[in-house]
């Protein structure tokens, strides 16, 4: 344990590879992990799906959670780029590279990278609390442990706001959260916000990651503007009807979630006062070892699972019904950050193929109460062909089996269309990455998900309705999450009944950049849940 921490602080890993904390000494022209930013260079959507909403950044000041950011705003088309509010310019963004950001074409000018930040980003507080913003649209701050918090399911997110997004580990200032009109003072930069709200979790953890949240937050405003039928609020009438066997039942799983509506525990000591306990943890486990919490909540998933059991999938055993399959083999910080909202929200199990080491950067410590289950790599002392990876493929059916997962398999969309298709020009990169088979091989998943895109019988997106939704996840389902624009292999693809899409297909924009795959994750991961177990809304 000592020598694993030890390694984090130097940010390295056993074989001393450097953890993503930092940018690559060497960039690569045709990184795949980075294709997606060739769309900055055309600058912001001409076309909006939020024309009312802006976002301000109070953090994000990290060069991945900044490009994530930009890159989930542009996914929505909000009015303008988000503001980050702590920065004065694109070059104070920590660990920036500064690269070519022109076209594949020969002759055309490279443009730095703060030129193209410029275009899709806004730096300073002026335009955020002073524009003409300010004046016209409420702030609505996405925050919870404050008495001002409200639960996502008991109101909607106005398409018509200024969306305030905390710090990454302060989250939201309380000078924009514990005042009134009549204590808005220069310090507040004369705001303070109108509504303040909240994502429901249920995990060990006491956040999601902060681009993660902000995703489900636009998610909700998009989903809320354009298909307010899709979902229903909870309100008093619904909550009365919510009655676990017992009433300590019932109060056990209400104190965890009113943690999340009260200020979080703090000890007033010199200088800023500082959490009891310095881990991201939910604080009923404040003061715990990892094996107390372990049992604690697995007592707490107990009582969630026999809360929603009218909704559990019938003779399939105690499980919630909601597993995710992820590939580890070039996008390693993603993972981490799924691995974190699977731990958030009613997640079964977390499955893995390929590397067995993962960067645990983006799993905040999830990784010790959501452990993610390995099944092995695929390509291991074999060839690209699927008879070749027969053997590997039997043995992780096996253990797929063993852990009793849904027989529905459902492929998630990310927006990387443009990158999947780009891959049929770049047969010579598949080849430097998968060899001669292993690029004929991603060249029939293309094939593969282009013909399944183009039929709406194989498509379905998260804006469906509740009941559609509910309905066509009766029995559970395993969600396959892609790589950064890289789809999984064509073996596993073949599995999946559905592409699974965020926004409806008629509102997929041809310049969007897509998605980040964690956000794009934690977005289904939440929204499943709660469509799955109506009565954790209730809570």
């Amino acid at each position: 344990m000592f020598f694993n921490q030890l390694l984090l602080r130097l940010r390295v890993t056993p074989r001393r590879f450097p953890q993503a904390s930092a940018p690559p000494r060497k960039v690569c022209t045709d990184n795949p992990l980075t294709r997606w930013s060739q769309m900055l260079r055309l600058g912001w959507p001409k076309h909006c799906h939020l024309p009312h909403l802006s976002v301000g950044l109070e953090g994000c000041t990290s060069a991945f959670n900044a490009m994530n950011s930009i890159r989930t705003c542009m996914f929505y088309g909000t009015a303008v780029p988000p503001s980050f509010l702590s920065l004065s310019k694109a070059e104070d963004i920590k660990n920036i590279r500064d690269r070519q950001c022109g076209t594949d074409d020969a002759g055309s000018n490279p443009e730095t990278t703060s030129l193209v930040l410029n275009r899709v980003a806004q730096f300073g507080k002026e335009a955020f609390f002073r524009g003409q913003w300010a004046e016209n649209f409420p702030l609505v701050a996405l925050e919870n442990f404050t008495h001002r918090s409200q639960s996502l399911f008991t109101c909607r997110i106005s398409s018509v706001a200024r969306l305030l997004i905390g710090h990454e580990n302060r989250g939201v200032s309380s000078k924009y959260i514990e005042c009134d009109n009549a204590t808005i003072s220069d310090e507040s930069d004369g705001q303070c916000a109108d509504c303040v709200v909240y994502v429901p979790q249920y995990g060990t953890i006491s956040s999601l990651n902060v681009v993660t949240s902000m995703g489900i937050a636009l998610f909700y405003a998009f989903l809320d503007q354009n298909f307010p039928h899709s979902r229903s609020l909870m309100t008093e009438t619904t909550k009365r009807a919510f009655c676990p066997n017992t009433d300590d039942e019932l109060e056990a799983l209400l104190s965890y979630q009113r943690c999340f509506r009260e200020r979080i525990p703090t000890t007033h000591g010199y200088g800023v006062p500082s959490r009891i306990d310095p881990r991201p943890i939910h604080p009923l486990y404040f003061g715990k070892n990892v094996e107390n919490i372990i049992d604690t909540h697995n007592h707490l998933r107990k009582l969630l699972l026999r809360a929603c059991s009218d909704q559990r999938r019938p003779g399939k055993g105690r499980c919630f019904g909601l597993s995710v399959l992820c590939q580890n083999e070039i996008d390693l910080r993603n993972l981490g950050g799924i691995v974190r909202s699977a731990n958030a929200f009613l997640v079964d199990n977390i499955f893995y193929f390929g590397r067995r080491k993962i960067n645990v950067v983006g799993t905040v410590g999830t990784q010790h109460y959501t452990p993610p289950t390995y099944l092995g790599d695929l390509y291991e002392g074999c060839g690209s062909s699927i008879e070749d990876m027969e053997p590997q493929l039997n043995l992780m059916k096996k253990r797929l089996d063993e852990a009793n997962v849904p027989c529905r398999w459902w492929f998630l969309d990310c927006g990387h269309k443009f990158l999947y298709s780009a891959s049929r020009s770049r047969v010579s990169d598949l080849q430097d990455l998968q060899g001669s088979e292993g690029s004929q091989a991603a060249l029939e998943a293309v094939k593969w998900y282009e013909t399944r895109y183009s039929d709406p019988n194989c498509m379905l997106s998260l804006c469906e309705s509740e009941e559609t939704l509910r309905e066509a996840i009766r029995e559970g389902v395993l969600l396959v999450v892609p790589q950064e624009g890289i789809l999984p292999p064509l073996h596993i693809l073949q599995r999946c009944e559905k592409i699974l899409t965020v926004l409806p297909h008629d509102f997929t924009d041809t310049v969007s950049a897509g998605l980040p795959v964690a956000v794009a994750a934690g977005i289904a991961l939440q929204r499943l849940s709660a469509v799955m177990h109506p009565n954790i809304t209730t809570l």
